[in-house]
């Protein structure tokens, strides 16, 4: 009988030890699965925090940048527009200071954005076409309010008496974007349809590609819109300095300034490929907050 109880107790002792160390295994793996959960639903929460380094950086001359001009405060300065590329690629980058012409305090934007009139505002680059080369990618954040004729949105074409330069400017509902050379241009078009729907009274990133005897095309929100092949040879316009806000009128009674806003604007040295340009617009989507 003794005997029986004693085997008894070792029995039920065994079946404690058993089930407390079946419990502890238990709360030891589910812990650490629950501490694994844990860690990744932390590492999956951290978001990256978008910067000007998140740009491409290879080939970029010049970077008028408006989150960067008005860090120290909106509307100051009001004369001039930073290179922010001569702090990220000094080795390529513009050295002259780029003047912004009858703006005041009021063009900036609370949402870091430069105003254009239509009527005479205009940035004064500080350096020629020339020197950048048969090869020039531009790309910028602009919310674009009209399509009247003839408004540039950049760069300098004097004509007819001097066929040279590269300009991207709309007229009449239309965009063009294109250069000339040898009496000829090589030159793209958005349809109107395209610049309703896509373009005009939003804010989109344009990318315009300058590949000399090769194409030029457009984007927006880095998706290709249209592009032509190009066999003549590039002419820089070189006398004048490259401005943004206006194309050079072929007569004196010609208006060709832009009307609208402008975020950012970018200007490399080379043409960027597809993957660079669809970089460039998940960038800028995040800071300058394209939808």
């Amino acid at each position: 009988m003794r005997r029986t109880r004693r085997r008894k107790r070792t029995s039920q002792k065994k079946i404690i030890i058993v089930t407390t160390v079946s419990l502890l295994l238990f709360l030891t793996i589910g812990y650490a699965a629950f501490s694994t959960q844990l860690s990744l639903k932390a590492k999956g929460n951290i978001v990256k925090k978008i910067t000007v380094n998140d740009y491409v950086l290879d080939g970029l001359f010049a970077m008028y940048d408006g989150i960067e001009n008005t860090q120290s405060g909106h509307g100051t300065p009001t004369d001039t527009w930073y290179n922010k590329a001569l702090d990220l690629n000094p080795d390529i980058a513009a050295t002259q200071k780029s003047i912004l012409n009858n703006f005041s305090a009021s063009n900036w934007t609370n949402d870091n954005g430069l105003k254009f009139n239509g009527t005479d505002n205009l940035v004064d680059t500080g350096y020629k076409q020339e020197v950048l080369g048969n090869n020039i990618t531009l790309s910028f954040v602009v919310y674009t309010t009209s399509v009247e004729k003839y408004h540039g949105y950049f760069g300098y074409h004097r004509g007819p008496s001097i066929n040279k330069g590269f300009t991207m400017q709309y007229n009449d509902g239309n965009v063009s974007f294109g250069y000339y050379g040898e009496a000829q241009n090589c030159s793209t078009k958005l349809t109107e349809d395209v610049v309703t729907s896509k373009l005009l009274n939003q804010k989109v990133n344009i990318t315009a590609v300058l590949s000399a005897q090769n194409r030029v095309a457009l984007y927006i929100n880095g998706e290709k819109v249209a592009e032509t092949a190009c066999t003549i040879k590039f002419e820089p316009y070189p006398d004048d300095n490259f401005t943004i806000g206006k194309t050079y009128a072929i007569t004196t009674t010609t208006n060709r300034y832009f009307e609208g806003t402008m975020y950012n604007f970018m200007v490399y040295k080379k043409e960027l490929t597809d993957d660079e340009i669809k970089q460039n617009y998940e960038t800028n989507k995040e800071r300058n907050e394209i939808e």
